[in-house]
């Protein structure tokens, strides 16, 4: 009789350890990857010519990808020019509040490698009839579907679509500072007191041979990334507009790039 009993208790015991095993190893499985939640996105060649599209022409807010428009009118100008740092601001912004003025070059490092939307809104404000001139550099550009209500894409009123931005980026692509600046992972920048240390939103920048980059995100426009790359097909730019989150517009972009 107890070695009746010995052996189911083995064999529950046996049992219970199987179970717990294999329930370990389902909690070990890697998760799968987010499902990709863009709403429109767009892969083109360096000539223009689109690879890959979904919803091109769909119209939306492009948050932060506005500043690549202020970006290009600002370097139209003295990028050596020291501009004055207000000291009342109704952002967030990266620049010391003991900071008085940096260069307009500066500024642009600030705006496009940060996104720092105090940057933005002092490059505007130092070049007249800013927003007007934006809009007219988009129809110029036959960006038909743009329009931009102020430089720091913060308002919903900034909007464009996929098509549209392929225009922008192969402008801003022939403006050597915008490449180096927006395609650097980080960057320093020296003040009286201590210098500013800034990361690029999009940290890709550290893990692909980006050429030209500009992230946005607010509620209304999703997860936005724009990226101009060498891969080894040959030179790719990438739009993704509408993503879930600030955090699934990296793997978004970076399932586009896995699909060359």
């Amino acid at each position: 009789m107890n070695h009746i009993f010995t052996a189911i208790t083995l064999a529950l015991m046996l049992s219970i350890s199987v179970s717990a095993s294999a329930s370990t190893h389902r909690k070990s499985k890697p998760k799968p990857p987010p499902a990709f939640s863009a709403k429109s996105f767009l892969v083109a060649d360096s000539d223009g010519q689109i690879i890959k599209e979904q919803n091109g022409d769909l119209i939306r807010p492009i948050a932060s990808i506005s500043k690549l428009m202020i970006a290009v009118l600002a370097t139209e100008q003295d990028l050596d020019e020291l501009l004055s740092i207000p000291s009342s601001r109704q952002v967030q912004s990266s620049i010391p509040r003991k900071v008085i003025t940096l260069t307009r070059r500066e500024l642009l490092t600030l705006s496009l490698v940060r996104s720092d939307n105090l940057a933005a809104q002092i490059l505007c404000a130092n070049l007249e009839e800013c927003v007007v001139r934006m809009n007219e550099r988009a129809q110029t550009l036959g960006m038909i579907d743009t329009h931009y209500e102020e430089p720091t894409g913060l308002d919903k009123g900034n909007v464009s679509t996929a098509h549209d931005l392929l225009k922008l980026i192969m402008s801003a692509s022939l403006i050597p500072v915008i490449t180096q600046v927006s395609s650097m992972p980080k960057a320093e920048i020296p003040t009286d007191g201590k210098s500013i240390k800034i990361n690029n939103t999009n940290p890709l920048t550290s893990k692909f041979d980006v050429v030209l980059s500009k992230t946005g995100f607010t509620g209304p426009a999703g997860g936005c990334l724009v990226m101009m790359m060498n891969a080894s097909v040959g030179q790719r730019i990438f739009i993704l507009l509408g993503s879930k989150n600030v955090k699934t517009r990296i793997p978004d972009m970076e399932r586009l790039v896995k699909e060359l």
